[in-house]
């Protein structure tokens, strides 16, 4: 009769409503054995355990990634990164999880082990039942194993760093990028919530062999002279100094120093609009925000002593602009009564039912 909750390292335990009861915490970081790596078929079975770091590592051997790059790779787990549906920069050029799982494993709540997909790329047996559990948040069970299709490794990675002199110059910079199909791997802008204290920053990562990069590179500098954005670093991505903008982006949100963090998501095309509606009415308060205009997603991370007020002020915005709200992060008084997610989902019913 107790509540169990499962959880792998716990990076991201944050996400989502705290539980009604917490009786005991199941911790699957023992289950962490790479169970099958078939290069040639470019597929790998692992245990909910396994970080996506030591899961790297291993691809990396047979030059081969699986291009999801959530915040905290050394303390995310696979199940983690399932349950939760995390993403990062990547996802704007490869897709999240739900594109990558063939295959997963399951105990329900009342010990019945549940499997659905396989360890082929070319499965069509069944439910497609993966996609359930994909952001279920522990919920519906508890994911033990999961089969993925990976990919090559791309022959040459590179980071280019600008500083752009305005928000305006920098969401122009970012969008074009997605416009003239540069074909970057992620680009992420970030900026002080208060625009007095100056411009904002771009990060570029860029992929492939080496001839698409150099043209690649060549392309995404000439637009940056165009809206005056300055050159600051132009590196290997694995370069210490490339690393490093590279790890601050992805890890934005888990490692803010904020009360409340909430994410806008929208097409690509309404970001701006909707990021400048929101910058302004956080505007009195302490933060940084950071957009990502190849998924069309912005975080803001700010502290400030009305969060309710301005939680509800994002939501009257992301109505206004059809865009979604997710509060990722918000301080202890509003556990009982914040919105995680605004809209509701229309399919809200159909997944409580499904539930119990």
């Amino acid at each position: 009769g107790a509540a169990l909750v499962p959880l792998g390292r716990g990076a991201h335990r944050g996400l989502g409503h705290a539980p009604s009861r917490y009786d005991v915490a199941l911790v699957t970081d023992r289950l962490d054995a790479i169970r099958d790596h078939q290069p040639a078929d470019m597929t790998v079975t692992v245990e909910a355990g396994v970080t996506l770091a030591v899961l790297a590592t291993v691809l990396a051997r047979e030059q081969q990634w699986l291009p999801l790059d959530p915040a905290l790779p050394a303390d995310t787990t696979i199940g983690g990164l399932l349950a939760a549906d995390l993403a990062g920069p990547l996802a704007g050029s490869q897709g999240r999880v739900r594109d990558f799982v063939i295959g997963i494993s399951a105990v329900t709540a009342t010990g019945i082990v549940t499997r659905a997909g396989g360890r082929v790329v070319k499965n069509v047996a069944g439910y497609d039942l993966m996609k359930l559990y994909v952001g279920s948040l522990g919920t519906l069970a508890v994911i033990t194993e999961a089969t993925f299709k990976v990919r090559p490794r791309p022959a040459e990675q590179r980071c280019l760093v600008f500083a752009a002199p305005s928000r305006a110059a920098a969401w122009a910079f970012g969008g074009g990028l997605l416009v003239d199909r540069v074909g970057a791997l992620s680009v992420t802008v970030t900026g002080a919530l208060d625009e007095a204290e100056g411009g904002a920053t771009v990060v570029v990562r860029l992929g492939g062999d080496a001839a698409d990069v150099a043209v690649a590179r060549t392309r995404v500098a000439a637009s940056a002279q165009r809206l005056g954005a300055d050159l600051g670093l132009d590196a290997d991505a694995d370069d210490p100094a490339a690393r490093a903008h590279l790890d601050r982006a992805r890890d934005f949100t888990a490692r803010a120093d904020a009360d409340v963090v909430a994410r806008l998501a929208s097409l690509p095309a309404r970001l701006p609009p909707l990021l400048a509606a929101a910058l302004a009415a956080a505007g009195g308060s302490r933060g940084v925000w950071q957009a990502d205009p190849l998924r069309g997603v912005a975080h803001l991370a700010f502290a400030t002593t009305t969060p309710e007020l301005a939680l509800a002020a994002l939501a009257t915005i992301a109505d206004a602009h059809g865009a979604h709200l997710v509060v990722e992060r918000w301080p202890a008084a509003l556990a009982s009564h914040v919105t995680v997610w605004h809209p509701l989902p229309p399919a809200l019913p159909l997944m409580t039912r499904m539930k119990r």
